[in-house]
């Protein structure tokens, strides 16, 4: 698994496929040599860093190549495949992960997707080449050495990270999910309507037992175990106010009360909170996430779009997560999104064990990667951009096609309109907008490009005058890692720098749509409105 499948493509015919590996490195990884790749004398230069030049032939078909390194750190490998027939012409497909993209070997081109390095010397061997464009993020993949973790916030008996999400029919359910120490065996989430419990003579609560998983991360040295219990409240009545606690069953072991609300049955207004990458200093990003409850304690829930943390399979980084969310997804619903820093390692096992969310995706789609849920007039569908968009474009169209929602979002992590420059979700923006068009979603909400954006309304590729003619695509960050911004010609509005939460607001009376970005200071930055 290390040796073969950190990256993978399928080439037409008989190539011989070139590793463009960091020389700081030495011979790791061990699969290069393992694997009869050959060193050649050949050498890269991308951005004043020299990277060595290992080779190997394939037959047409499948190549399978291995992690960066064991030890981690350094540069990713970007790759150059050339056929070994001059005469034959030479595809490049099925990549994975699929956010690489391919192009052309040249002086001036940049090998990583995510960043703006450039080849600044490249031999004539490799010129044209068809160059698989890698992302530096996934450089420590399958690290081994250096590897354990110390979390400031180990599990003790008493329940903590405490998060709502929705897996089930948001009008009548919500699910429950918290973590103690591996001691804690059992689990249980006790609730009443509000009204009930506010009542002269307070309502016996109802109880559910939860389901108790436990999660093993050897590599967190000083609590490598812990458990997960979550529960799944059912035949809720919509639109309505809930108190709870969850505990073992205990007095000594159970929550303070919170609260949620039911989606309703109905058409009513509602409002949501909106947040681009957590991600980096976490501690900041708490502050935001409070100041957003605080400022808004009307919104139903909120949505994030990929990388909640920095290192998704390192327990450390989630538990510092919640402990920093503490007091808002107890009490407000968590529609997450996955980003490429939740699949560090290759499989986004950790957001998943986290995160009990709707297995109504994709056919061939993991359960949970990617699913949908209708709240009041509005549709959100939540897509999964680390993997092929075109699986998961069939399942978009019928989603769509059924829907008779009033509102309709995207949610996502790889923007189709980027902010950063030199990067270009091609494949994404054509397979998934050509969708958005056909169905006239709203917005997409999106991440990864750490600084904020608002596009123009789009529509077949092209700026359009109003939002009724094409979907308005959003990108924003929320924690402290920010990069530089492009003007390009769909942005309508952009800043860089500033961390920001985003409020939308549905209002029936009228049929419109508020839009508002708020930075950290609480001042507005941006605001559109749309009116149907």
């Amino acid at each position: 698994m290390l040796a073969s499948e950190h990256l993978s493509f399928t080439v037409s015919t008989a190539a011989t496929v070139y590793v463009i590996h960091d020389a700081g490195l030495g011979d790791d990884p061990y699969w290069l040599a393992d694997g009869q790749f050959a060193k050649t004398d050949m050498s890269v230069v991308i951005d004043g860093d020299t990277f060595d030049v290992w080779s190997k032939e394939f037959d047409a078909g499948f190549v399978g190549l291995g992690v960066n390194s064991l030890q981690g750190g350094y540069e990713h490998y970007a790759v150059a495949v050339k056929a070994i027939d001059a005469n034959a012409t030479l595809a490049v497909a099925d990549l994975y992960p699929a956010y690489n993209e391919v192009g052309s070997a040249a002086i001036g081109v940049q090998p990583f997707v995510e960043r703006d390095d450039e080849i600044e010397s490249l031999p004539d061997a490799l010129a044209g080449a068809t160059l698989i464009r890698t992302s530096r993020d996934d450089r420590n993949d399958g690290q081994l050495l250096n590897v354990f973790r110390f979390t400031d916030y180990p599990a003790t008996g008493f329940p903590d990270q405490v998060v709502l999400t929705w897996s089930e029919d948001p009008k009548t359910t919500v699910t429950v999910q918290w973590r103690t120490s591996v001691g804690v065996t059992q689990g249980v989430v006790a609730y009443a309507r509000r009204r009930d419990h506010n009542s002269f003579t307070p309502a016996t609560p109802a109880t559910v037992p939860a389901e108790t998983v436990r999660l093993e991360t050897p590599e967190t040295v000083n609590d490598p175990v812990s458990n997960r219990h979550t529960a799944v409240l059912r035949g809720l009545e919509p639109g309505t106010a809930y108190v709870y606690t969850v505990g073992d069953g205990t007095e000594a072991a159970t929550t303070e009360i919170a609260e949620f609300t039911t989606a309703p049955d109905g058409v009513v207004p509602f409002s949501f909170v909106y947040m681009g990458d957590a991600q980096n200093g976490l501690d900041r990003w708490g502050s935001l996430v409070h100041d957003a409850f605080r400022e808004r304690p009307d919104a139903a829930f909120y949505v994030m779009a990929g990388d909640l943390v920095n290192r998704g399979n390192d327990r450390d980084d989630w538990d510092s997560f919640f402990h920093n969310a503490a007091g808002i997804y107890d009490r407000r619903v968590l529609v997450p999104a996955i980003g490429n820093h939740e699949n560090q390692g290759g499989h986004p096992t950790l957001y998943l064990d986290n995160f009990t969310l709707p297995q109504n995706g994709p056919e061939g789609v993991e359960p949970e990667r990617a699913y949908s849920f209708t709240y009041s007039n509005a549709l959100f569908v939540i897509l999964d951009s680390n993997i092929d968009p075109a699986g998961q474009t069939e399942w978009l169209d019928a989603r769509l096609a059924e829907s008779d929602a009033t509102w309709k979002f995207m949610v996502y992590h790889h923007p189709a309109y980027s902010s950063k420059p030199n990067r270009d979700n091609r494949s994404l923006r054509t397979l998934w907008g050509a969708i958005f068009d056909k169905y006239h979603v709203d917005m997409a909400l999106q991440g990864h490009d750490h600084a904020y954006l608002r596009t123009h309304p789009m529509h077949a590729e092209a700026r359009v005058d109003t939002p009724a003619e094409g979907t308005v695509y959003i990108v924003s960050v929320s924690g402290t890692k920010m990069y530089d911004q492009d003007d390009p010609d769909y942005e309508a509005f952009g800043m860089t720098n500033t961390a920001t939460y985003q409020v939308l607001d549905i209002r029936i009376s009228g049929n419109h749509l508020v839009y508002r970005a708020y930075d950290t200071k609480g001042d507005l930055r941006d605001e559109l409105v749309i009116e149907k």
